[in-house]
């Protein structure tokens, strides 16, 4: 069990690599609402992930309709918002080479599809918990990896 309290490294791995948990259902028993584990998620281990994307500084010239999912302010184990930025600005978590650049954009989730996810922004030499209207702009990946403790 990953203990965060002592601060965050991200590590780089390949996103491929990394099984992801599918969405549990639900079903009306005797009028509650009861979660039914989904089988496919019994052989995957619940894990954080993050995924780092640069912005291209493009607005998209078609339209797009559609949904998408706001982020969180939580997603658990005391991963919330200001506790990850803190980490973020105050210590380099990143294993490999990294200077952010204005407008790099990370997400911060649980190996989930449809989960939860925490953003942010880096402006003004800093991380900023904010994220980007994924209709509205162009960013390209640079890499992922799995969010580990700090022992």
């Amino acid at each position: 069990m990953c203990d965060f309290t002592n601060g965050i490294k991200l590590c780089t791995c390949n996103i491929e690599e990394i099984k992801f948990r599918e969405p549990e259902s639900f079903n009306r028993i005797k009028g509650k609402l009861v979660k039914i584990k989904n089988k496919k998620n019994e052989n995957i281990s619940s894990i954080y992930i993050w995924r780092l994307f640069r912005n291209i500084n493009k607005e998209k010239e078609w339209a797009e309709l559609g949904k998408y999912l706001m982020p969180s302010n939580d997603i658990g184990k005391g991963l919330n918002s200001e506790w990850i930025a803190l980490n973020l600005n105050v210590e380099n978590c990143f294993d490999f080479n990294y200077i952010p650049q204005e407008g790099d954009n990370l997400f911060i989730q649980k190996n989930e599809i449809l989960g939860k996810y925490i953003s942010f922004i880096f402006r003004n030499k800093e991380w900023k918990i904010e994220h980007y209207d994924p209709f509205n702009i162009i960013t390209e990946h640079i890499t992922d990896g799995i969010l580990k403790s700090v022992k």
